[in-house]
C-alpha cells in the first residue's frame, strides 16, 4: 500500500491540475465511486446508474488544489466540494498532458513488466479536462475509493476524523510522538507506528526503515523507551520520511508517480525486503518476523 511519501509524491504531481476544469469523467468500475461521506468497504456494490450520477456531479468543477491527509488525497473543487481518493493497495493516478499523443507506462515496477498503453484493462476511471489533460486511475486490485463529498459534510468522513497526528507537521514534536504512541503502552513499536489512529501515514516500509535508523527493535514495547530514545526515534521518523519524499517514494510492486515513472527510495532501503542480506552497519544478516500480521525486517545486533 502506498504510504505517506508515496501519497505525498502523487499529491505533488497532481498540483499541476490546479485551475483546470473537469469536462467529463468515465467510470468503468462503478464500485470504486460514491457520493457522500460514508466509508466504503471492498465488498461494496454500486450500479452503473450510481457511476453516471457520480460522473455527472463531477463534470464542470474546477480543481482549486490538491492536498494530503494521512494516506488520503483530497481534491478541493469549486462550490465547496471535495473529491477524496484513497489508493488503497494498488491505486495509481497517471497524468496525460494534451501534447502527449500516447502514454506508455509499466504498471508493475519489475524489469520484465511490459509497457502498456493507457487506458488499459486496469484503468477504471478517466478524468477528462477541458484543456485536453487526462488523469487515468489504474488499480490492479480494485480496492481504491473515490468519494465526492460536500465541504459541510467533511466532518462526517470517519477516516478523516480518526487519523492521528501528521508526523511532518511543523507543530509535531518528540513529546507529541511519545504521547501518541504510549497511549498503547503494551503495543510493539512497529505496530504502534503503523496504526493510523495513532500516527498518520506510516506503514510497513517506513516503520522498518525508521526503526533501523533509530536503532530500536520493532518488538520493543512503547512503554520501555526513555526520553533520549524518543528524541532519536522522532529525528529518524522525520529524516526517513523527508528523504523518501525527496526521492519520490518507494516503487515496491506497483507504485508509480503521476508522470509514469517509479520512485527511487527503494535504492536506499536498509532493512525492508532485505531478509538474509548483510546489515549495512554491522554485516549481521537481516531478520524477518511477523508483527500484527505484517512482515517486519530488522537487524538483531544493531537494534535494541
Amino acid at each position: 500500500m502506498p504510504e505517506l511519501p508515496e501519497v505525498e509524491t502523487v499529491v505533488r504531481g497532481l498540483q499541476q491540475l490546479r485551475g483546470k476544469r473537469i469536462a467529463r469523467v468515465d467510470v468503468r468500475q462503478p464500485k470504486l465511486v460514491s457520493i457522500g461521506p460514508a466509508t466504503l468497504s471492498p465488498r461494496r456494490v454500486h450500479t452503473h446508474q450510481d457511476a453516471r450520477r457520480f460522473a455527472r456531479s463531477l463534470a464542470g468543477h474546477i480543481v482549486l488544489g490538491v492536498r494530503r491527509r494521512a494516506k488520503l488525497i483530497l481534491w478541493a473543487l469549486d462550490h465547496d466540494w471535495f473529491l477524496l481518493v484513497h489508493l488503497k493497495m494498488a491505486g495509481q493516478m497517471i497524468i496525460q498532458r494534451r501534447a502527449q499523443k500516447t502514454l506508455l507506462v509499466r504498471l508493475l515496477n519489475t524489469p520484465t513488466a511490459p509497457l502498456e498503453s493507457l487506458p488499459s484493462k486496469h484503468t477504471h476511471i478517466i478524468v477528462h479536462f477541458t484543456d485536453g489533460t487526462r488523469v487515468y486511475y489504474n488499480d490492479l486490485r480494485r480496492f481504491g475509493t473515490w468519494r465526492l463529498v460536500q465541504g459541510k459534510h467533511l466532518d462526517r468522513v470517519a477516516d478523516l476524523a480518526s487519523y492521528g497526528p501528521e508526523p511532518l507537521h511543523r507543530s509535531f514534536t518528540w513529546q507529541k510522538l511519545k504521547v501518541a504512541l504510549t497511549r498503547r503502552p503494551t503495543l510493539p513499536l512497529k505496530q504502534a507506528l503503523t496504526e493510523q489512529c495513532i500516527l498518520a501515514g506510516v506503514g510497513n516500509i517506513y516503520a522498518d526503515e525508521l526503526l533501523f535508523a533509530a536503532r530500536l527493535l520493532p518488538t520493543r514495547k512503547t512503554s520501555t523507551l526513555v526520553d533520549g530514545e524518543w528524541r532519536v526515534l522522532f529525528r529518524s521518523l522525520q529524516a526517513v520520511l523527508r528523504r523518501a519524499i525527496r526521492t519520490h517514494g518507494s516503487s515496491v510492486g506497483d507504485f508509480i508517480r503521476p508522470n509514469g515513472t517509479p520512485g527511487t527510495y527503494g535504492r536506499y532501503h536498509k532493512v525492508y525486503g532485505r531478509t538474509g542480506k548483510p546489515c549495512p552497519r554491522c554485516g549481521t544478516p537481516i531478520q524477518r518476523t511477523v508483527l500484527g500480521g505484517r512482515g517486519t525486517h530488522f537487524c538483531s545486533r544493531c537494534q535494541r
